[in-house]
């Protein structure tokens, strides 16, 4: 962050600054009259014409923005009110199905762009899985294996059956997505998480500084890569299911992406990387259980349609 370049903002709005205070990505400040102010730093997006698409489509929960110029913006600052962070997630859940359904549509996709999308996807996994069939070999050639090495061992058949997963369903999503002439996009907020749904009188959801249009699983996947390990993301999923059913090749793809493990690198302290693949163990096996318990939900309502 520039703060020369968001206290040259301030300035231009505000000429007698009470106070200041540095947070990671903005600068909050008081005015003489006590009221607070929240200033950015202009990113790749125009704030302004995304503020002008979301009051367009009938998403008015955004902080009121009193200042911007081609350096930055100012929006009045709003307190929050304490909330139980179940609530809070479920509460930001909500917001997001409202946000796609507020701009969704259907956009022309052809061939080449599914099939670029598949080779990309089927790139990756195969890499994934040539990194980790290496390092085992590698790891079973010695003999001896430390903590974190004898811990993937013991853990690398969910890896490999999590990336054969992948393949399987990938070709699955390639044969939908190849029929289809159109995709849906919506506005992804692309930065969320809890701590941006402030709740005062209205909810406000803020920092869209990487707002973006594309396919409605990438606001989830994010935020269930940042906090998988904090919340009930069973509850969360159908909770923006019941707002914004997914498509089938959408949620195929959600999974497949979900599903891909990180590479490890065995370079940092045996107790670090013990750590790191605990983590990854702990990755999987929520996203298993996600998968496992939305799967059944949607075996249930099949079969319940069946008999209808």
């Amino acid at each position: 962050m520039n703060n020369t370049l968001i206290r040259n903002v301030i300035k231009k709005q505000c000429s007698s600054v009470k106070k200041i205070e540095l947070k990671k990505n903005a600068v909050i400040y008081t005015d003489s009259s006590g009221k607070k102010f929240v200033a950015k730093e202009n990113g790749e997006n125009n704030i302004i014409n995304t503020y002008n698409y979301l009051n367009s489509r009938g998403f008015g929960y955004l902080p009121r923005l009193i200042y911007y110029d081609n350096s930055g913006y100012v929006y009045e600052y709003v307190s929050d009110t304490q909330t139980p962070k179940e609530q809070k997630a479920s509460d930001i859940i909500k917001m997001d199905a409202l946000l796609h359904n507020k701009t969704v549509y259907y956009k022309d996709v052809s061939l080449d762009e599914v099939k670029e999308v598949y080779e990309n996807l089927n790139m990756k996994i195969d890499n994934v899985y040539n990194y980790y069939d290496d390092l085992v070999t590698m790891i079973e050639s010695r003999n001896y294996a430390s903590p974190s090495q004898y811990m993937l061992l013991r853990n690398c058949s969910t890896i490999f059956s999590c990336l054969s997963f992948c393949k399987s369903e990938l070709n699955r999503w390639y044969e939908i997505a190849s029929s289809k002439n159109k995709k849906r996009e919506v506005l992804l907020h692309n930065n969320l998480d809890p701590s941006h749904l402030i709740r005062s009188n209205d909810n406000i959801l803020i920092s869209w500084d990487y707002a973006r249009r594309d396919l409605p699983i990438y606001d989830f996947i994010k935020l269930y890569k940042n906090n998988y390990n904090k919340y009930d993301f069973s509850d969360l999923y159908k909770e923006y299911l019941k707002s914004f059913p997914l498509l089938e090749e959408e949620r195929l793809l959600m999974f497949i992406i979900l599903f891909i493990p990180w590479k490890i690198r065995f370079n940092n302290s045996e107790l670090k990387m013990t750590i790191e693949v605990g983590e990854l163990c702990s990755y999987l096996f929520t996203t298993d259980r996600l998968f496992m318990e939305n799967e059944a939900k949607n075996t249930e309502e099949q079969n319940h349609k069946v008999n209808e």
